[in-house]
């Protein structure tokens, strides 16, 4: 067993759960909708909600790493 602290679980899942809930809505940027698309934020689209979702699971394998003896 590791232990981990509290906060560190709950900082990594309520990033997981925001990356989970940006994957779930995300949607194609094609076709682009220029009056309305240039003011969404990145992570409507599915690359911004990828790439969110990406650095979620980086921040989660850093933490796990860093809680297991050498």
């Amino acid at each position: 067993m590791v232990p981990i602290s509290r906060t560190q679980v709950d900082h990594i899942l309520r990033l997981a759960i925001r990356a989970e809930g940006y994957c779930r809505k995300a949607r194609s940027s094609y076709p682009f909708r220029a009056d309305t698309d240039i003011h969404a934020e990145p992570t409507e689209f599915y690359p911004g909600a990828s790439g969110y979702a990406g650095a979620t699971l980086r921040e989660v394998i850093q933490v796990l790493e860093s809680h297991l003896p050498l």
